[in-house]
């Protein structure tokens, strides 16, 4: 009975995740007229692949308990589920980077939409949920197999289940993290550049860190490897990893890619040689890499010009998208009709909401990791600390009933909820305050008035009291 109520609680988050995109979508994503709409990505096709797994696993549920397979269901799913959420999570640096240029009106339209206030926090937090979701599937599988009877026969799906969303969360962060360091070289500028605008080099296929010796040389440096179409940009990071340092263009043409035996001096290695550079080894830093790089590179190389579709960028490139102003950015938003000039008690409304959407602007940044202080962060380290929105602890000072104040953990998005509801009594009282005020106001006009008359009547005999 029990297994049958975490199954059903599986269903339900599901279907309640699935409703969430479709309101995304309908309310707020599909009105928002973009030529390029970069913030929806594919959220599109993940929206119609949740509402058939719904609709799936339904007609599942309906089985007798032993023919339940769920670990199987979710396994047979598992490359469309990583191919849908890798892309996701390939696209989401880029739409993050929307959102920070231009939240004022995007908070604008998403508010003109019926979308509370700050209209950007409702736009993020429907973001970052297939993140969230993706998340929660190890969980959910692992309470359902801890109520499963001993010899159920999905019992060993539901562990190999249980690993693969695992690795695809890894996947999906790893994806994520590599987008936002591309993102970052593609947008700043790099020491020492040479040649052309880097825009000019089209769009990224393939990057990653690793290690690069010349031949002949026993040192190894570590290096950022960006594939274009055409060429192969090598950068460093700088001494206080702030930046990037322009270290060469290796042009894909006439270029030789061998792999190579692992040693005790290198594993994970392949070795490239060209008519214009001396012969370089690059050092993986594992095995998966290794592969994806001789892919990528093989076909570059055999086909410079051409782009396999299953390797097609998953960004639109950022010369195109990451640029405009927000003149630009207006007039790709719908048009909306002229706004009446706002009273003083909504202007002062306003002003008291300041304070909320600097906490929106802080999950935003949390959930999408493109603070300037995470890329340094990632600089520096090859496995950083992932902040998972809405999982990140935060002690927060709670008063009980009895007067005493408790120190209590909360997530980042709990607290943003609860200062809504803070702001909500706010308004309320301000409120009141406003129409205390008024009545004061009021009530000292009667007085200088009194007083006016009094003191400009003061020497005519014929005043008396009964003048006010």
């Amino acid at each position: 009975f029990v297994c049958l109520q975490v199954l059903q609680n599986i269903l339900e988050t599901e279907t309640e995740y699935s409703k969430e995109l479709q309101n995304l979508l309908t309310n707020y994503l599909r009105p928002l007229q973009m030529t390029e709409n970069v913030i929806l990505g594919n959220l599109e096709e993940i929206s119609t692949f949740q509402q058939t797994l719904v609709q799936s696993l339904e007609d599942t549920t309906k089985l007798p308990e032993l023919q339940q397979k769920v670990g199987g269901f979710f396994l047979n799913l598992m490359p469309q589920v990583r191919s849908l959420y890798v892309s996701y999570c390939s696209n989401h640096p880029s739409a993050v980077s929307i959102l920070t240029d231009h939240s004022e009106e995007l908070g604008e339209f998403m508010e003109g939409r019926g979308a509370s206030i700050p209209g950007i926090l409702t736009l993020t937090s429907g973001l970052s949920k297939p993140f969230m979701r993706l998340d929660k599937y190890p969980t959910l599988l692992k309470e359902l197999e801890r109520h499963m009877e001993e010899g159920h026969p999905d019992r060993t799906e539901i562990q190999k289940c249980m690993t693969a969303f695992k690795n695809l969360s890894a996947q999906c962060q790893e994806v994520r993290k590599r987008k936002e360091l591309e993102l970052q070289i593609l947008t700043e500028t790099i020491r020492l550049w040479e040649g052309e605008d880097i825009k000019t080099l089209g769009s990224v296929l393939y990057m990653s860190q690793a290690l690069v010796q010349n031949h002949g040389c026993e040192d190894k440096h570590e290096r950022y490897l960006l594939l274009f179409p055409h060429v192969l940009l090598i950068l460093s990071a700088s001494p206080r990893m702030s930046g990037f340092i322009f270290q060469g263009k290796l042009p894909l043409s006439g270029m030789t890619v061998t792999p190579l035996e692992d040693c005790e001096s290198h594993k994970n290695a392949f070795e490239l040689l060209g008519s214009m550079f001396e012969r370089l080894q690059v050092i993986c830093y594992n095995k998966q890499d290794l592969q994806d790089w001789l892919e990528h590179l093989n076909r570059q190389t055999k086909h410079p010009t051409m782009v396999a579709p299953s390797m097609k960028p998953l960004t639109v490139p950022c010369h195109t998208d990451l640029s405009k102003s927000p003149k630009t950015m207006k007039k790709l938003l719908p048009k909306r009709k002229p706004e009446r000039k706002p009273s003083d008690e909504e202007f002062a409304l306003r002003k008291s909401t300041v304070a909320l959407e600097e906490d929106a602007q802080i999950l935003k940044v949390i959930e999408a990791y493109c603070t300037s202080a995470k890329t340094r962060q990632t600089l520096n380290s090859s496995n950083p600390a992932l902040i998972v929105p809405g999982e990140e602890k935060f002690s927060v000072d709670e008063l009980k009933s009895n007067g005493q104040t408790l120190p209590e953990e909360k997530s980042l998005l709990d607290v943003v909820y609860a200062l809504r509801v803070e702001v909500q009594e706010l308004k309320q009282d301000y409120k009141k305050m406003k129409k205390s005020l008024e009545e004061e106001q009021r009530a000292r006009k009667d007085l200088e008035r009194i007083v006016r008359k009094m003191l400009k009547n003061i020497n005519d005999p014929s005043w008396d009291e009964t003048n006010l």
